[in-house]
C-alpha cells in the first residue's frame, strides 16, 4: 500500500512538471518558426535601417512572385522616400514645417506624420533611429551633389512602400475599428489564394477598393488626429468623378490588368508614365486656313499683298478620374 501511494505521488509531480513546463517549450518552438517565417513582422524595435528592413525581408517575396516583384522594382512606390518630389516633400517639412511653422522638435509621431504614407515599415523603428532618418533625410536632399548627400541617399533608398507595406500594415487600416490590426505574418489579398504554405493568407475586399489608396494618396489622419493633405487626388476624384456616376477604382486605371492571366499590374504608373498620359487625355487640333486683308498687318514685307495665317484650335479632353494636373 505504502509502495502504491509513494508510486502516485511521483506521477503527480511528474505530470505536474509536464504540465507547466510543455507550453513554454511548445512558445520556444512557435518563437523559432515565426523567427523563419519571411513575413512575420518583429515587435522589437529596430536601432538601425538594416534592422529595420530585415524584418520584413521584402526580397523573399519574389522567389515566388518574380513578375510582380521586377515590376514593383520599377515603380516609384519603389523609390517613395528617395524620388525627387518625396525627398524635398519630406525634407520641407522635417527642416521648415517643423521648427519654423510649428515650433515642434523632430520627433518618432512627427515623421511618421510624412513616413507612415512613404515608408511605413518606420513605424518599427526607435526614436533613436527615427530622428536619424529624418536627418539623413534632410541631408539627402540640401547636400545631394556631395559625398555626405549620397551616402544618405543611398542608405535611404532602402525604405519604400513595398509588399507587405500594402498587403500587411496599411491592408485593413481602412477600417481599423471595425477590422482590427492586420495579424503578424499574414498576408491580406483580393482572394485569399493558398500560398502553399509560405505565409498565412487572408482574403480582404479593401484592397480592391478606392478608399484602400486614398490612405496616402488623399488626406492622411495622424495618430494624434492632426490631417494631412499632401495632394489633392482623392477630393477631385470623389466630387468631379464619383458624385458624377464614375464607378472605376483607382485599381482599375492605375493597375490595369495585363497579359491573358489577367493579373494586376504593379508597376503603378501615374502622371510620370507618358502611356498613361496619353490615356488620361485626349486631344483634338483643329487648323483653319486664313488670309488677312492687304495693310492690316504691320511689319510684313509686303503690306500691299494678302497674309496667309492660320486659326488653331485645340480641345484637351480629361478621361482620368481626376483632375489634371494635379498631385
Amino acid at each position: 500500500m505504502k509502495a502504491v501511494t509513494v508510486l502516485f505521488r511521483t506521477c503527480m509531480i511528474l505530470g505536474c512538471i509536464m504540465l507547466f513546463t510543455q507550453p513554454g517549450l511548445a512558445a520556444k518552438k512557435k518563437s523559432k518558426q515565426a523567427d523563419k517565417d519571411p513575413h512575420t513582422i518583429v515587435t522589437k524595435e529596430a536601432n538601425t535601417i538594416d534592422e529595420l528592413v530585415e524584418m520584413l525581408d521584402e526580397k523573399k517575396c519574389g522567389s515566388c512572385h518574380p513578375k510582380i516583384y521586377r515590376e514593383w522594382e520599377r515603380s516609384w512606390h519603389a523609390k517613395s522616400v528617395v524620388s525627387p518630389g518625396s525627398l524635398k516633400g519630406v525634407h520641407n517639412f522635417i527642416a521648415i514645417g517643423l521648427p519654423k511653422e510649428w515650433n515642434k522638435p523632430l520627433t518618432k509621431a512627427e515623421l511618421l506624420k510624412c513616413l507612415d504614407c512613404h515608408a511605413p515599415i518606420a513605424n518599427y523603428a526607435s526614436e533613436e533611429l527615427a530622428v536619424k532618418i529624418g536627418n539623413m533625410i534632410v541631408t539627402a536632399h540640401k547636400e545631394k551633389d556631395n559625398p555626405a548627400g549620397k551616402k544618405a541617399k543611398k542608405a535611404l533608398e532602402k525604405l519604400n512602400v513595398g509588399c507587405v507595406s500594402c498587403h500587411n500594415l496599411k491592408a485593413i487600416s481602412v477600417a481599423r475599428g471595425l477590422r482590427g490590426d492586420p495579424k503578424k505574418g499574414a498576408i491580406y489579398g483580393p482572394t485569399g489564394a493558398n500560398s502553399g504554405g509560405a505565409h498565412k493568407t487572408i482574403q480582404t475586399v479593401d484592397i480592391t477598393r478606392s478608399v484602400f489608396c486614398m490612405q496616402c494618396h488623399g488626406k492622411y489622419t495622424a495618430p494624434d488626429g492632426e490631417t494631412i493633405q499632401c495632394n489633392t487626388l482623392s477630393g477631385s476624384f470623389q466630387n468631379a468623378y464619383q458624385n458624377n456616376g464614375g464607378t472605376e477604382t483607382c485599381q482599375d486605371c492605375h493597375m490595369e490588368k495585363s497579359g491573358k492571366s489577367g493579373r494586376k499590374s504593379h508597376l503603378f504608373p501615374g502622371g510620370h508614365d507618358l502611356d498613361m498620359v496619353k490615356k488620361g487625355l485626349g486631344l483634338k487640333v483643329n487648323f483653319a486656313q486664313y488670309r488677312h486683308l492687304p495693310g492690316k498687318i504691320k511689319g510684313v514685307k509686303n503690306d500691299k499683298a494678302w497674309v496667309p495665317s492660320a486659326v488653331v484650335t485645340a480641345f484637351v479632353e480629361n478621361k482620368a478620374g481626376h483632375r489634371i494636373p494635379d498631385g
